[in-house]
């Protein structure tokens, strides 16, 4: 079942704020999948670093000033920020069966924009980075709402795709053309003068 748009009932959840912070999520991923290649590295350290990664870019995001929408109620292992006074979690999970206490508990920094009076809007949220079944496949972030109950009544999916560039865009080199080398047979009366030239020298 389609489920309405997070913005549907709170403005403040826009679109474009929720891709951004989905770009972030995805960039961190994609960047210790790259980086934790050693044959000491597993899944485990690999999902540990990613998980810190995405922590510090979303506070250094909020940190930067450059999003005046993006605000930091808890820094600690249980991130809790803010969109536009939302609060919100992250967590890499399942979408469609999560189990983590990131997804499925509200977070005591969270706890005051609880409605319980409300069943039908959504007053929980959280980023869930998804790899698809059996977490193989390319990852992609859903954003999912809850009821103070644990109603799921809301969900956006993100349209993140990676983008691979060449540093700098710097544009192609063009040829440039250049003639070949002129090659002419020596002139044996050279050749002779500097034959004469070496034997007396040696003499």
């Amino acid at each position: 079942m389609e489920l309405p748009l997070p913005s549907t009932f709170h403005s403040q959840l826009s679109g474009d704020r929720l891709e951004t912070i989905s770009t972030w999520l995805i960039e961190e991923w994609y960047a210790t999948e790259e980086d934790l290649v050693r044959d000491t590295d597993n899944n485990y350290t690999r999902g540990c670093t990613t998980f810190m990664r995405q922590r510090v870019r979303i506070m250094k995001e909020a940190q930067g000033g450059k999003y005046s929408w993006l605000g930091m109620s808890s820094t600690g292992n249980d991130l809790v920020f803010t969109i536009d006074g939302i609060p919100c979690r992250y967590s890499n999970d399942d979408a469609t069966n999560p189990s983590k206490d990131a997804v499925t508990t509200a977070n005591r920094h969270q706890a005051s924009f609880l409605d319980f009076d409300n069943v039908v809007g959504p007053t929980r949220f959280c980023f869930v980075i998804d790899r698809g079944v059996e977490g193989i496949g390319d990852p992609h972030v859903e954003f999912l709402g809850y009821t103070a109950a644990g109603t799921l009544t809301t969900r956006w999916v993100s349209s993140t795709v990676r983008v691979f560039q060449t540093v700098g865009d710097q544009p192609l080199v063009q040829a440039v053309p250049v003639d070949k080398p002129v090659v002419a047979p020596k002139r044996r009366d050279v050749d002779a003068a500097n034959d004469g030239n070496v034997a007396r020298r040696q003499s």
